[in-house]
């Protein structure tokens, strides 16, 4: 228990979480002479600290250099600042009575780890932009359609030419044929016809009428023979 552990000034004491600080005195019961307080000093700051007894949970047996207690270092520093200020006045059945702790010191050597602080290191990751040219390769597709028009009698393959992959591109069409037919024939023939047609038309003839331009007449001028005009007699002019 509490009350057994020999604890020595200059003892290092312990947290559950690390090293709290040192002893600097200890304060003990005038009426039993049990352990009460420890004086703690913390780090190089000369904090000090009243850690009640109930929180050490043991001592080394190497001459009480160190001590540990059941708590952590917030929780020590939580219960020192709730001790009254009159701890180092512990009252007796008859009034009130000073302890003054009587030690000495003693050359121990030994080594402790004394804590000194603490360090946050930080770490932050920064973005800089670099610019890296490197050649790269890369493949290009060349297309040439030449154009053929071509009939063909069966389909053509694929084939290749040097570096060229030449991809026939074939397609059906409809083709019209033209056939030259004999539908049919005509026969000619010439043959004569005779037949009559009546034609009128005014045609003119000339005739000759015989005159007596004498007195007495003309000797031995007889009349016009029967269905003959008598013409004009001899020097006479004749008028159609």
């Amino acid at each position: 228990m509490a009350a057994d552990v020999r604890v020595e000034p200059g003892a290092a004491v312990e947290a559950t979480d690390g090293r709290l600080g040192t002893v600097d005195e200890v304060i003990v019961q005038t009426e039993n002479g049990a352990l009460a307080y420890l004086l703690v000093r913390r780090g190089w700051g000369n904090e000090q600290l009243l850690v009640p007894a109930e929180l050490i949970d043991a001592a080394h047996r190497n001459g009480g250099s160190e001590v540990r207690l059941l708590v952590s270092r917030e929780q020590a520093r939580a219960r020192a600042a709730d001790v009254p200020t009159d701890a180092l006045l512990l009252a007796g059945e008859r009034g009130a009575q000073i302890v003054i702790p009587v030690v000495e010191e003693r050359l121990q050597p030994d080594t402790q780890t004394v804590d000194l602080g603490e360090l946050l290191i930080h770490k932050r990751v920064d973005g800089t932009e670099e610019v890296v040219a490197q050649p790269v390769t890369r493949d290009d597709l060349v297309v040439e359609r030449v154009p053929v028009n071509r009939p063909l009698d069966a389909p053509v393959e694929s084939r290749q030419e040097g570096e060229w992959l030449v991809i026939p591109i074939m397609r059906e069409v409809l083709v019209v044929k033209k056939q030259l037919m004999l539908v049919e024939e005509v026969r000619v023939s010439k043959r004569t016809i005779t037949e009559t047609q009546e034609v009128r038309e005014t045609v003119r003839h000339e005739r000759v009428e015989l005159e007596d331009a004498t007195a007495e007449g003309v000797t031995g001028l007889a009349g016009p023979p029967e269905g003959v005009a008598a013409g004009p007699p001899a020097g006479a002019v004749v008028t159609p």
